[in-house]
């Protein structure tokens, strides 16, 4: 069926069921950011590929919900179709639940699949309907009733991640979180997200692309940790060592009978913004409201915590990641020289296989974003096999890659001259940099929340009457997802401190469209600095590895200290990376890191 079709089917059993409209989330019963075929339900009903967006349906209107991220991407591929674009995150924006009360009549029904959909998210959409006396009915996987396909569950290997890499034992971990249900009068936490389940047991898998995790739950409690997950994908070895440490397996899906075993006194601990609205109903139908705190999981924040022996590991992880991207810049600049044709597909290619000759290396840690000229402009940029844009000796070429590797993850952009540029992309190449620089050399007080931080990197930006409409900076995992929480770095308001141990991406961008975009990405850990009679005092330590080109700097925008820190880690890029260079690798990054005067 093609979209037009689909739509059409899905009316049809709207209109059989009594439905007004129809919402279709981006993401499956765990939260995750990027999913396995069998829950591209969005992607499915709309020809939209973006990593973020929720779709809904009415008997007179189809709309795609999404941010500035995906703005010129989502027009592209929602052209021919029905589908509306909605735009979030930019003033005046209407979000789907309060665009859903305004239009739809009095007592309204709306469908959702509460396996897809937080609690949180849905208890939102009801105070919005409710305004007008709508009511909501949770129907799960309701496409596949018009024909969706259903693949099944994904069955990648598990293996254990050894506390030389983790810094933590999986028991540990455990009695540390059973003190945590001690301490909030709880019997039981339940846990959805794939990520805090690898974090707690030290397992990872690749059930997701780019996500080194298992599809799985897991239930504590003061006496057991259950792990539940499709058994076949953990061998015997891996299961005598999780008994070892006190984690039983159980089928995945035997959740809810062993839930239903439990004594009705239990006290869950359940996070209504993780935990899916299907399953946290469930909890309240059978421990009822008192048996069930909505409380966030306190396994997000510890797991965002970074351990000594975590940090050591980013710090090798940037090493190596460092080396593969600066022999991939030196083959790039090398190969256009000889004016050997290159796509953005090509470049892409060739980063990605450099990364896997780098000790321990585990994969791509996301889909690159390789955009040459006009395609820089889409922040979330993907290539297509029909239009792959050759790169040409000029212009800008943004490139946002990263990789796993067993003791970190990384996440880096770097925007590259390939040959002359207009004035314009030189000063939007040195305002954005400007911005980075400022976050780069932030000192703050303990209590500091991201929010407070993003108008630094905005700051230089807005002088010059110019912005981006993405974060500013995101949560990276240890060997786990490249998007964390729960700390985070925008506009937005989210309570939550910066703290020491938490590693954060620092990128500022500007995109102009039709034209080209520049974004510098470096990642940072958060450090104590010192304590005196006015508080405790933070600042960030860059792990990053890799120079920033100055070709393409004004020079007269940059502040003195701005210089100076660039050139102190330009240097300090080269004299880290120069032992493990060839003799003409390391002449070339000598070169590229001489100090700006």
């Amino acid at each position: 069926m093609n979209i037009s079709e689909k739509i059409t089917a899905l009316r049809r059993l709207m209109k059989q069921q009594g439905w007004d409209a129809a919402v279709i989330s981006g993401t499956d019963p765990h939260g995750s950011e990027y999913l396995p075929e069998r829950w591209q339900q969005r992607k499915w009903i709309s020809g939209f590929t973006g990593s973020f967006g929720t779709v809904v349906v009415t008997h007179t209107h189809a709309g795609l919900w999404t941010d500035t991220r995906y703005f010129i991407q989502s027009r592209k591929e929602l052209e021919g179709t029905e589908f509306e674009l909605h735009p979030l995150r930019v003033p005046d924006a209407v979000d789907y639940p309060q665009w859903l009360a305004a239009s739809l009549p009095a007592g309204s029904v709306t469908c959702i699949d509460g396996e897809c959909m937080t609690y949180r998210q849905v208890q939102l959409l009801y105070q919005s309907v409710k305004v007008n006396s709508g009511s909501i009915v949770n129907r799960p996987s309701f496409l596949d009733e018009i024909g969706r396909d259903k693949s099944p569950l994904p069955l990648s290997p598990v293996y254990v991640l050894e506390p030389k890499y983790s810094g933590r034992e999986t028991e540990d971990k455990i009695q540390w979180l059973r003190r945590e249900l001690s301490t909030r009068g709880c019997s039981h936490i339940l846990l959805s997200g794939l990520d805090q389940i690898a974090w707690l047991f030290n397992i990872r898998s690749h059930d997701i692309l780019y996500n080194p995790v298992a599809i799985a739950y897991a239930l504590v409690d003061s006496r057991y940790a259950t792990l539940f997950i499709t058994e076949t994908k953990v061998g015997e070895g891996v299961k005598k060592t999780l008994r070892a440490q006190g984690v039983d397996i159980a089928p995945y899906e035997s959740l809810t009978a062993l839930l239903k075993g439990l004594s009705p006194d239990s006290v869950f601990m359940a996070d209504g913004d993780t935990l899916n609205h299907s399953l946290f109903q469930f909890l309240l139908s059978r421990f009822s409201a008192a048996g069930v705190k909505d409380t966030p999981s306190p396994v997000i924040l510890a797991k965002a915590l970074k351990n000594p022996v975590e940090t050591e590991g980013f710090r090798k992880a940037f090493l190596n990641d460092g080396l593969a991207m600066e022999r991939f810049l030196f083959w790039l600049e090398k190969t256009l020289e000889q004016d050997i044709p290159l796509t953005e597909k090509d470049a892409a290619d060739k980063l990605s296989w450099m990364r896997t000759l780098s000790p321990d290396a585990m994969g791509d840690s996301f889909q690159y974003i390789p955009a040459y000229g006009p395609n820089a402009a889409l922040p979330h940029y993907s290539t297509a096999a029909a239009s792959y844009t050759r790169l040409e000796k000029k212009g800008l070429f943004l490139i946002d890659s990263g990789g796993h590797y067993l003791y970190g993850t990384t996440d880096i952009t770097r925007t590259i001259p390939l040959g002359p540029l207009t004035p314009l992309e030189k000063e939007d190449y040195t305002v954005a940099l400007k911005g980075m620089i400022a976050l780069s050399r932030a000192v703050f007080l303990k209590g500091t929340r991201g929010t407070h931080l993003d108008m630094l990197a905005k700051d230089p930006l807005w002088r010059y009457r110019r912005n981006y409409g993405h974060g500013t900076g995101h949560g990276i995992g240890h060997f786990l997802c490249v998007h964390e929480g729960p700390q985070d770095i925008r506009m937005t308001w989210k309570d939550q401190e910066l703290l020491p141990g938490m590693v954060t991406s620092n990128e500022p961008g500007i995109y102009r469209e039709g034209s080209h975009g520049v974004r510098h990405e470096n990642i940072l850990l958060c450090k104590e600095l010192e304590e005196n009679e006015f508080g405790r005092w933070l600042g960030f330590e860059t792990l990053t590895l890799c120079h920033i080109d100055t070709s393409a700097i004004v020079v007269s925008l940059l502040e003195r200290g701005e210089i100076e820190w660039l050139n102190r880690y330009n240097k300090s890029v080269y004299e880290k990376m120069v032992p493990y260079l060839t003799y003409e690798e390391s002449r070339w990054l000598q070169q590229k890191t001489a100090a700006l005067t």
